[in-house]
This record gives structure tokens, C-alpha cells and sequence, in this order.
């Protein structure tokens, strides 16, 4: 198949873009009821579309591409009937052979999806940044449970518990750019660079996965919860203004290592729990098998450490400067901006490339990103007046 028929039903009207999630390939389950839903779809759907040419031996099996689709449509049901699932159609969106694919996910997915559609399983939405104008954000298409595969779902008993949710999936990353808070990566010159780099296994990576699969292992045994929500998740605010729902669950507590800029050396950190995106009010209620939670916050953790290596030792706010130097902003604001300012400057080659990347890291609207040049280098000269030693 190629591309989508021009007379492909599409339900925008039925599928906010904004209220979905991207399609986890990493879901798995050998559920006989799950086995034979997936029977039934491939006997009746797919099979006869590929007229009997399909070869199921191969590491990309169409058949097994249907069962991840259904696993992670079902589960994005369970939780809420109204979510869509970002999917890219695109051919070339899928390497079968990474390390990151180990499931061999193929634009054959693509194809087993379209086929749902053409048959009435799925509600379709198809959403791209329009030519005519480019401000448009660019969107993956999104799918949806039609009422007829809802139908279907409501027949199975199987729990998310009985799903495994990390399926073959990749715990260590490197990639050739940096990330943000989230694990997210980052835009070079306003264009995506590639997301994830192949690399051959070192003494080093084996270990550091080892210790990963032990992590998630105790993860999985452990049961780990916000005590004080009512629902299941929470909303947050994303920096476009937008607003993102956080599930709070025990599938939401997968953890990687993303390592940056291509080397072992930078970054490294940990993602993927969903306490890394709920914020510290919302941290502070977490329970760890029935028990509360003291969460550890270092202060200034990166500037400290610059600090140790000058065997300076700061006992007070290293970031607030006491007076207000830049009059948009008042003490807290001022606070919150040079904090975000000096790890900026930390990591960038020069003030420029630092004063960039603290505009973007700001959400739209905000006063923090109308800061020019001059307004954000007086706060970075009177912090480092300040600390002369950094």
C-alpha cells in the first residue's frame, strides 16, 4: 500500500489533535484473548488485502505489527475512550533493523493500520503542517478505536496489569543531540537532528544496562503512587501554552539512560517516570508502597559542584541576587530566570548560544522570553560579580 485514498474517512471533528499520545510499539501480551482478536482482524482484514504474499517469518511479521497496534490502542481505550494515538504513515519513518526497534516495526504498520480504516475498526484523522502555512505545527495522523472495534475491546477481560508495557525495549540511548528535562530531544538550528545513534555494545553500555533491567525489575515489584490524587493522572501545562495529561500508573514507570551529542560521557541521566513530569507539589505526596516519601532536593546542584572545584563552599542562595537588576521582573522571577540562565551558560560554547537557549527553554507568552540580550547578560554579569570564583 502507499498512500492514504484521497476518500478515507476522517473524523476531525471527532479527534482533538491536542489530546493524544504517540504509538508505543513496545506493548506485548500472549493473552488468548488478545491472540484471538488478533486472529480474527488478520483472517478478516489484512490477510486477503496482502493476497496471500506476505511472509509472517520475517523479522517484520505484519501479523505481529497488528498485535502491538491493537495492545497499545486498547490500553490508550482503557484510559480514556476519547484518546487518539499518533502514527506515522510515512514509509521511511521505521528502521527495521536498530537497536532501538527490537520488536522490527516497519512501515508494514503503517499499512495494517490503513487496512483498520478502509474496514471501519478505526477513526481516522489525518493532520500535517499545511504548506500554505508553515506556522502551523507539524502533526503526525491520528487514529482512534472506531464504535466497531470498541465493540470488540469490551469482549476482552484483559487487564493493563497482564500487558507488558516495555516490551525488548532499549534502556540505553545514545544520541547525537541534546535533551531536555523530559528526555525529549532538542532542535539544532530549528531543525529536528536524528533521534537515537547506533552503537556497537561496550563493557561500559552492558553494565549500565544490566544495572537499568535490575532498576526497572525493582520498579515492577514496587508499587509507587501519588496518594493524594482522586484521578489517576494530572494536568500539566506545557511551555506552548498547551495542556499535557500525565498518567499515574504503575506502566508509567519505565527508566532509561539517554546519553547526548554522542558521547558516553555527556548527559546520561535517568527518564522516563512519571515523577520526573508532575512537579514538586505533586512529588511531595508520592508514597512508595503505602509509605510517604521525603524527596532530596540539591540546591544549585550544578553551580555546587563547579563551586567544590574551586574549594569554594556557598551556604546561602547562590541564585537569588538580592536586589532586583532587571525591572521586568520581580525578586522571584529574577531568582527563577538566573538559575535557568547560569546552567544555560554551563553548557553553551558561548553568551549568544546561552541567551538562545534560555528564550527557548521559557513557555510562550511568558516575560522571560521577551528578555533581550542585554537584559539576560546584566543578570549573568551581576551573578558572576557575585561569585567571582565560577
Amino acid at each position: 500500500m502507499t498512500d492514504m485514498p484521497e476518500n478515507m474517512p476522517i473524523s476531525n471533528d471527532q479527534i482533538d489533535p491536542n489530546h493524544s499520545k504517540p504509538l508505543d510499539v513496545h506493548k506485548w501480551s500472549d493473552h488468548p484473548e488478545i491472540n484471538k482478536l488478533v486472529d480474527d482482524l488478520w483472517l478478516q482484514v489484512v490477510e486477503p488485502a496482502l493476497g496471500g504474499k506476505s511472509n509472517n517469518k520475517g523479522k517484520s511479521d505484519p501479523k505481529r505489527q497488528l498485535k502491538v497496534l491493537l495492545l497499545d490502542l486498547y490500553v490508550a481505550w482503557l484510559d480514556d475512550p476519547t484518546l487518539s494515538v499518533g502514527i506515522n504513515l510515512n514509509n521511511n519513518s521505521y528502521a527495521v533493523n536498530s537497536r532501538y526497534n527490537a520488536l522490527h516495526i516497519s512501515r508494514k504498520i503503517g499499512d495494517v493500520s490503513k487496512l483498520l480504516i478502509q474496514a471501519g475498526y478505526l477513526d481516522f484523522a489525518r493532520w500535517s503542517n499545511p504548506r500554505q502555512n508553515q506556522n502551523l505545527p507539524s502533526r503526525t495522523s491520528r487514529i482512534r478505536p472506531s464504535l466497531q472495534l470498541q465493540d470488540k475491546f469490551t469482549e476482552l477481560s484483559l487487564s493493563p496489569l497482564g500487558i507488558a508495557h516495555n516490551y525488548l525495549q532499549e534502556t540505553v540511548i545514545l544520541t547525537d543531540y541534546e535533551t531536555d528535562e523530559e528526555g525529549n530531544y532538542t532542535k539544532s538550528n530549528g531543525k529536528k537532528k536524528r533521534q537515537f545513534i547506533e552503537y556497537d555494545d561496550t563493557d561500559f553500555s552492558n553494565d549500565i544496562r544490566r544495572d537499568l533491567e535490575a532498576y526497572n525489575q525493582l520498579l515492577r515489584d514496587t508499587y509507587v503512587d501519588i496518594a493524594t490524587l482522586e484521578e489517576p493522572f494530572v494536568v500539566r501545562t506545557k511551555k506552548d501554552g498547551s495542556t499535557q495529561r500525565i498518567k499515574i500508573d504503575q506502566s508509567k514507570k519505565f527508566v532509561r539512560r539517554i546519553f547526548s551529542l554522542g558521547d558516553w560521557s555527556c548527559n546520561g541521566r535517568f527518564y522516563g517516570g512519571f515523577w520526573q513530569q508532575v512537579g514538586s507539589e505533586y512529588r511531595k505526596n508520592i508514597f512508595i508502597n503505602d509509605s510517604p516519601t521525603v524527596e532530596v532536593d540539591y540546591k544549585g546542584l550544578h553551580a555546587a559542584i563547579l563551586s567544590a572545584k574551586k574549594d569554594v563552599v556557598c551556604d546561602g542562595d547562590r541564585y537569588d541576587l538580592g536586589n532586583i537588576v532587571c525591572p521586568r521582573l520581580d525578586k522571584q522571577q529574577q531568582r527563577k530566570a538566573v538559575k535557568l540562565l547560569v546552567l544555560a551558560a554551563i553548557n553553551a560554547k558561548d553568551r549568544k548560544s546561552a541567551f538562545g537557549a534560555f528564550r527557548q527553554a521559557q513557555p510562550t507568552g511568558s516575560v522571560e522570553k521577551t528578555l533581550d540580550n542585554d537584559e539576560l547578560g546584566l543578570l549573568l554579569d551581576t551573578f558572576l560579580q557575585q561569585h567571582p570564583y565560577l
